[in-house]
């Protein structure tokens, strides 16, 4: 994260799944060291009083090997390739109290998304392979250096390269939104 709670990464839509094991023995080549496997379930609220859609803003709950959090994160700007956001995380010690006091103030869960993701840091910036389950695979790289959005970015678009997957489809939605559109596009209309 760069600078005080603003989130800069960009997203790339990987060309098939088999490119993950590419990307994986390429970090490795780098010298990239693995941070963990995981499996990460998503759960998103709606707000009561506004559309989050509309807003660009996300509340999730977060529950990954046992552990839970809570994040908030602002509106989308983009920033060359890659899209800056505010913030917020913090611990949560039981997710399912936490989704009732979330459903006893109005906020009704939107969508799940759920992904296999494997964490690598490659110096500065954390790159995460995804396979997210009704999306496909997609590769994420986070700054999490010192500096603000413009330095994070030229990190970012830095480490690409050396992946050799600069040039890859930048994707500027959420996994969130991605699912939503799916579902939207799968629905036939009443």
């Amino acid at each position: 994260m760069a600078g005080g709670g603003v989130e800069v990464e960009a997203k790339l839509r990987l060309a098939s799944c088999r490119e993950l094991e590419r990307v994986r023995r390429r970090l490795e080549e780098l010298g990239a060291w693995l941070e963990g496997e995981v499996v990460e379930e998503d759960t998103y609220f709606r707000h009561p009083c506004r559309d989050f859609a509309e807003t660009d803003e996300a509340l999730r709950l977060r529950i990954v090997g046992g552990r839970a959090e809570m994040t908030y994160k602002g509106p989308k700007r983009i920033i060359g390739g890659s899209k800056a956001r505010a913030e917020y995380t913090t611990a949560v010690a039981d997710p399912g109290e936490a989704a009732r006091i979330l459903e006893a103030l109005g906020f009704r869960p939107a969508a799940t998304v759920r992904k296999h993701r494997i964490y690598y840091r490659l110096g500065d910036v954390a790159v995460s392979l995804d396979r997210v389950e009704g999306l496909g695979c997609f590769l994420e790289a986070e700054y999490r250096g010192p500096g603000g959005p413009e330095e994070a970015s030229k990190a970012i678009e830095e480490a690409l390269e050396k992946l050799g997957v600069a040039t890859r489809e930048r994707v500027y939605k959420s996994y969130l939104e991605l699912l939503l559109e799916n579902h939207a596009a799968s629905t036939p209309e009443a």
